[in-house]
């Protein structure tokens, strides 16, 4: 369907551009014979609206049939116009840019002298005509790529079907007032951008928008952004049409589209010494969700971050997990805030979205915009069941009112004994007999069992692992077997903004909204509810200077806002602003409600540059709360005074209905100083909240002191070194509400640049942080104790001694015109992990990149698979210390040496090569620092969850040699796997190679390659001996290349090996021989063909157990004869048209039946 958004673009404009106007598409021509003149031809590339066509002759309209008639691409005149008339011929062209006649060939007549009478001979002469694309004629300033294709596919273990692409791209102008950009295509893929870096490809967005004078638009997918309002503020992704018409100052946009995801608000606080990763969740809690790639917003204390390794985060999409980078240390203070968009596992409804939106004014100083938006579910068409909710279904969402976890149907389904995999009994828990569900193993009990989240506590079952729940006991789990229907909701909000210029530093703004939003359009329970409004207004001067006596006291700037928000009221997105709990001291009764009644001042006071003063107070009511706000700040920029800042904030709330009284005073200040190329700095935070109760009193104050020396200029280094302690205490509850102290926590930090030093580079980020409890609080097991204590929704609650460590180190060098090359990289970070789950998933022949092996019992990699991996994280999590180190090392002796003077510089002229050495290790060690200190034999050990220690080296002798060179290689390789729930999925493997290889040019035709292999490979499961391995093999390899002509190749490898398992539990040797020739043709610039044949033998010489020959060993061939052969060719029909042919068979040892598959594919380029 995508394909054709951009024909129904074109016939949707061609009306728009036919309307009578002036422009490129309306011809008036003046016509002045300076002779007799019969007819008037239409230009080539003139195509006309005939009911538009008006001729004058003199001044007078001209009458058809009786002063001129049409005749086919001209007009004849009746009679002929004589000369000094005056004909003027005024019509409207259709919007295409195309030539009437196209022909492939032209005819040519050649005259040349020649032997007969006349002395001339004539001969005609037929050559070809290019005449290139429909797109070179249709908008010459349109720049335009892509391709189309058509191929069939089919194979002996796979059905016929058929492949279709479309990837167009077109950017540029159709005329001086028609511009269009557009991405097309019809191959679709579930592939979303990794979410490591700061700007994401999008390979998947199709779209086209075009712009003229008086209307613009997009259509396919669309991103509509609206952020500067204060309720309607809006950021989707979106798939449908958006239209934006303007006259004058007029504006009016319609939109009608489906959108990609439903939006969440997720608000947290960190874990102290954890950078990550934090769990993203749906509406109702459950982890099964797809963050929709790029839609994430992340706030950090109110802070707005970038993506990427190199800033501040990094989010995998595909299980909705948000890790910070060194760059952000996390502690058990973070506040944490993400807005994003997702796909959720229950996802049933198709959803709608229509929008407009209005927009006009009175002059140039009063503008108003009014703008109305609805997402509505499409209740009557449920995803992947084409008759709906059932009866009975409708019935229990009817009931359920606004409820999402009262909409639900038993999740338990009778199959018959052995073919569920659960079973159901009874059992007794506190004096209650329980009718609960036990997992007993696939195929081997009578129900199945769809299980659901129902909330933290809420539920009686946990999760063990993906399709595996155990019962606990009521309350005291996760889930329950039922299976929660999805509520169809409804939400619609309307806005009306008004913004009037007073004068040039005074303005007025006014919004207004009103929204409607339905939970559950199947139940009218509630529904008095669903209608709510807001309303804001601001007065605002700016840069006011006034003077007084000719002096001028400096600048003014001030702004009062009154805002009003019904309870009932849902705006589309974020409705408050980061940090809004924390701004108003909103209590934990009120932070559900979306009241409120507030009235704010600003103000600002700057008498010179270099210093300003700030003052901000309010008022605000929400449910029964009641808070005063003062803030003042002064800040200092810098001059020879130094610089430095100061802020102090007021907050008293009352809530009336409990007695409660919070009061929370929050300071802080720098100031520095600069000496020289140092400036050192004091730091300093400060935060008392008490919060007083008929029956106690609670809260907590911290004081943050710390000292930064910045290194301004040094050397060739700049940074800075920074020592921070914090010492937290709380109202003892037990003690008359007395402060104790609870806490230390004491941060070292250092940043330091190398910069000026030539060919090379050193940055050095290390960070240690150490948070101590009192002994008193360590010991406090219980939650609801706890929360006595401390605030839940503004500090983390864990407890416990902790220590953060972060470090990232790179450096970089070269010597002796690159002849030497350093590298290295260093980085430790405090994280949390889970174990994780291996899931194979069965998918149709050609499409997996696994199969399993009956034989072996295990899946082992295949091109032409039928089974896919993922990896599914469990979601519980465990502190580990994450450490990843590198070095490259890389030498060159040619480029210092280039005309060397002695023998020794003649050698090592010849010497090249490079050096690898990477150690990661993933582990719970509780001895961190012989990891920070890469002691090895620390590495792999029984803490160790993911470990990896690779070593390669590359030595060649006369590299740039073609005639004659060798390389000398070494390969290293050791894993640890020990992160999987299931222990036959937990092994260590060892790989070590070591090779010579020959590079020889006998003559300029004829290439050979000769390689010398030895192997080792160990693997190594303790809860499956059977795939333990020992293997040790030797093998050679020759390779040879002839290059017969220009046109014909040759090529020719064979390998032979000897291999040998030494495992006590398998046993087994053997011998293999590989013959593989290859035949390719190529006509250059037209075609190319390549036939390949493989034939490998393999021979078991000693198997006293009878065992199938290991995937690990002969090429991962069984014993017995194998082939592969494969027939591929790519012929161009003509210069941007492209057909591909592959065949290809496999008839291995093992398999029961011979594979054929075939593809054909023609690709025409624009």
């Amino acid at each position: 369907m995508k394909r054709f958004l951009f024909i129904f673009l074109l016939a949707a404009a061609f009306p728009l551009l036919a309307q009578k106007q002036h422009g490129p598409w309306q011809v008036d021509s003046t016509i002045v014979p300076v002779r007799p003149l019969s007819y008037f031809s239409f230009p080539d590339r003139h195509l006309p609206v005939l009911p538009s066509l008006e001729v004058y002759i003199n001044g007078h309209k001209a009458r058809e049939v009786l002063d001129f008639r049409l005749e086919e691409n001209r007009i004849r005149f009746i009679p002929a116009r004589q000369k000094g008339d005056t004909l003027r011929i005024l019509y409207r062209r259709y919007p295409i840019n195309l030539r009437r006649r196209y022909t492939l060939f032209k005819k040519d007549t050649l005259i040349s002298k020649g032997k007969g009478k006349e002395g001339k001979e004539k001969r005609v002469v037929i050559s070809p005509v290019s005449i290139g694309t429909v797109f070179e004629d249709f908008g010459s300033g349109l720049q335009k790529r892509g391709s189309i294709a058509r191929g069939v596919n089919i194979g002996s273990n796979r059905d016929l079907s058929l492949s279709s692409g479309l990837n167009l791209e077109l950017s540029g102008r159709l005329n001086e007032n028609i511009e269009i950009v557009a991405a097309l295509t019809d191959e679709t893929t579930p592939i979303q951008p990794e979410g490591n870096t700061q700007t994401l490809d999008e390979i998947d967005r199709v779209f086209v928008q075009f712009k003229t004078p008086l209307l613009d638009g997009t259509v396919g997918d669309i991103y509509y952004n609206i952020n500067t309002l204060r309720f309607g503020n809006l950021k989707r992704k979106l798939q449908g049409i958006n239209l934006t018409g303007k006259y004058k100052n007029q504006r009016l946009e319609l939109t009608g589209a489906t959108t990609r995801g439903l939006v969440k608000r997720q608000v947290f606080i960190g874990r102290e010494g954890n950078q990550g990763p934090y769990q993203l969740t749906g509406s109702n809690g459950e982890r099964e969700i797809i963050v929709l790639a790029g839609t994430e917003q992340v706030w950090l204390d109110g802070q707005k971050m970038s993506r990427g390794e190199s800033n501040d985060y990094v989010i995998e999409y595909g299980n909705g997990e948000i890790r910070f980078t060194n760059k952000r240390l996390i502690t058990g203070e973070s506040r944490i805030e993400v807005d994003f968009e997702f796909f959720p596992a229950g996802q049933k409804f198709n959803r709608d979205a229509y929008g407009a939106t209005y927009g006009g004014g009175a002059g140039t100083d009063l503008s108003y915009t009014l703008r109305y938006f609805r997402e509505s579910d499409s209740k009557e068409r449920l995803l992947g069941r084409e008759s709906g909710f059932s009866a009975a279904e409708k019935e229990v969402l009817k009931n359920a009112g606004n409820d999402p976890l009262r909409a639900f149907i038993s999740g338990a389904t009778e199959v018959g004994q052995g073919k569920g995999r659960y079973v159901r009994a009874d059992t007794l828990y506190a004096d209650s007999l329980y009718a609960i569900y036990k997992y007993v193993g696939r195929n081997a009990g009578n129900y199945n069992v769809t299980f659901s989240f129902v909330g933290r506590g809420n539920g009686a079952y946990a999760r063990d692992r993906l399709g595996q729940y155990r019962w606990l006991g009521p309350r005291r789990g996760d889930y329950e077997p039922i299976k929660l229907l999805p509520l169809p909701q409804d939400h619609q909000m309307a806005d009306l903004d008004i913004n009037w210029r007073i004068s040039e530093k005074t303005d007025f703004k006014a919004e207004y909204a009103f929204s409607r939003f339905d939970a559950n359009t199947f139940s009218g329970l509630g529904n008095s509810q669903n209608n709510g409004q807001a309303l804001f207004m601001r007065f605002n001067t700016s840069d006011w200077q006034p003077e007084f006596f000719g002096v001028r006291p400096g600048r003014f700037s001030a702004d009062v806002s009154a805002t009003y928000v019904d309870d009932r009221f849902r705006s589309l997105d974020r409705l408050n602003k980061p940090d809004y709990q924390r701004f108003w001291n909103v209590l934990n009764d009120n932070l559900d409600t979306r009241e409120e009644k507030s009235l704010q001042f600003n103000g600002r006071y700057s008498p010179s540059d270099n210093l300003s003063l700030r003052l901000n107070g309010g008022l605000l009511t929400k449910a029964g709360q009641n808070t005063q706000r003062i803030n003042s700040a002064v800040e200092l920029r810098k001059s020879r005074w130094g610089r430095g800042q100061a802020d102090f904030t007021y907050l008293r709330s009352i809530q009336t209905s409990g007695n409660i009284e919070n009061i929370w005073r929050r300071m802080n200040g720098d100031y520095a100083l600069a000496l020289g190329g140092w400036e050192p700095q004091l730091l300093y935070r400060f935060e008392n909240r008490r919060n007083r109760t008929p029956s106690l009193i609670q809260g907590f104050r911290y004081d943050d002191l710390g000292l930064r020396l910045n290194i301004i200029k040094w050397w060739r280094i700049k940074g800075f070194a920074q020592y921070q302690t914090r010492f937290d205490q709380v109202y003892d509850v037990q003690q008359s509400g007395l402060l104790t102290p609870q806490s230390v926590a004491r941060t070292a930090q250092i940043h330091f640049e190398l910069s000026g030093v030539p060919r090379t580079a050193l940055t050095v980020d290390i960070l240690r942080r150490q948070k101590v409890f009192e002994e008193r609080f360590k010991n406090i097991k219980v939650d609801t104790l706890k929360l006595l204590y401390a605030d839940a929704t503004v500090q983390d609650t864990v407890w416990q001694d902790n220590e953060t460590n972060l470090a990232d180190i790179t450096f970089s060098h070269s010597r002796w015109k690159n002849a030497l090359r350093i590298n290295a990289k260093y980085r430790i970070s405090t994280d949390q992990t889970a174990l994780r789950e291996k899931v194979y998933i069965k998918v149709d022949p050609g499409r997996g990149n696994l199969r399993f092996d009956n034989d072996l019992q295990e899946y082992v990699p295949d091109p032409d698979g039928d089974y896919v991996l993922f990896i599914v994280s469990s979601g519980r999590f465990e502190p580990v210390t994450r450490l990843n180190s590198a070095l490259r090392l890389t030498y060159d002796g040619a480029a210092w040496w280039r005309k060397p003077a002695s023998w020794w510089q003649t050698v090592l002229q010849n010497l090249s090569g490079n050096s690898y050495l990477r150690a990661d290790e993933e582990t719970r060690e509780p001895d961190i620092a012989s990891i920070y200190l890469l002691n090895l034999e620390r590495f792999q050990g029984a803490y160790t969850l993911r470990g990896a220690l690779v070593f390669d080296q590359d030595l060649y002798v006369m590299k740039r040699n073609r005639a004659l060179n060798f390389r000398l290689q070494y390969r290293y390789r050791d894993d640890r796997f020990n992160q999987f729930l299931d222990a036959a999925d937990n092994e260590d493997r060892l790989n070590i190679e070591r090779a010579l290889r020959m590079d020889w040019r006998v003559i300029p035709a004829l290439k050979s390659q000769s390689e010398l292999r030895g192997r080792y490979v160990t693997r190594n499961s303790n809860s499956n001996i059977r795939r333990n391995r020992d293997i040790s093999g030797l093998l050679f390899t020759e390779k040879i290349t002839w290059r017969i002509n220009k046109r014909w190749e040759g090529r020719l490898e064979t390998e032979y090996g000897r291999e040998r398992n030494r495992t006590e539990s398998y046993p087994l040797s053997l011998w293999y021989a590989l013959f593989k020739p290859r035949l390719n043709f190529i006509i250059p610039g037209q075609a190319r063909l390549s036939l390949d044949y493989e034939y490998q033998t393999v021979r078991v010489t000693d198997n006293p157990l009878s065992l199938t020959v290991p995937y690990e060993m002969a090429r991962g061939r069984k014993e017995g004869l194998s082939q592969r052969w494969q027939a591929r060719m790519e012929y161009n029909i003509t210069k941007n048209i492209l057909f591909n042919f592959s065949y290809s068979g496999r008839n291995e040892a093992g398999f029961s039946r011979v594979l054929h598959t075939g593809q054909a594919e023609v690709r025409a380029f624009f």
